[in-house]
Order: C-alpha cells, then sequence, then structure tokens
C-alpha cells in the first residue's frame, strides 16, 4: 500500500512538525483511503482467512468509524486489534494493518 504525500507517512517514513487542520483533514482520508484498499483486500479474500467474513465486518467497523467527524481512536484500534492477528499469516496485509494502526496512533 502507498499513498504519495501524505502526513500520514505509510511505511517506514516518519513525519515530523505540526499538521494543520486541514493537513489532519487530508491524513484522514488518506487513512480512509488506505482503509477502503484493505477492506476491498479482505472481500476478495475472504475464503482464504479463518475468520474472513468476520475481519470484512471488522474493516467495515473501521471504515464507519472514519468516517465520523471526529473518529475515536480506542474504537479504531479495538477493530484493528482484532484484524491483525486474522491476517497475520499474509504478509502483505498483515504490514498494511500494522500500517493503518501506526497512522491511528498518529493521527487520534
Amino acid at each position: 500500500m502507498r499513498i504519495e504525500q501524505s502526513m500520514v507517512a505509510l511505511g517506514h517514513a516518519t513525519v515530523t512538525g505540526t499538521q494543520t487542520s486541514a493537513e489532519h483533514a487530508e491524513a484522514v482520508k488518506e487513512l480512509r483511503t488506505a482503509v477502503g484498499l484493505l477492506l476491498d483486500e479482505l472481500r476478495r479474500n475472504a475464503e482464504h482467512y479463518e475468520d474472513g467474513a468476520e475481519l470484512v465486518e471488522a474493516a467495515e467497523q473501521v471504515q464507519v468509524e472514519l468516517a465520523r467527524d471526529k473518529p475515536r481512536s480506542n474504537i479504531l484500534q479495538r477493530w484493528l486489534g482484532f484484524i491483525a492477528p486474522g491476517v497475520a499469516a499474509t504478509a502483505a496485509v498483515a504490514a498494511d494493518v500494522t500500517t493503518i494502526q501506526e497512522c491511528v496512533n498518529a493521527l487520534f
């Protein structure tokens, strides 16, 4: 997963400085995009995961929470924490979930 020109800094990058409201809003938008990509991946491959349907539902809950005006970090982390072990065997998806978790921590 890669999103360019991001204050979220996906991957192993770091960001320093203070975000403006506009930058924060853009970072949340990019995080929503990343979660949408994750959800698409989980839906396409749900049958390959032991709890595929539950993982999809959890990703949908993350998406719903991110749609709020003020997403709640604890709710996001709870659902992402459920997803992470379920996708651990798929390295790329597991890395994406970890990146999303790190972004949630940085933004909220």
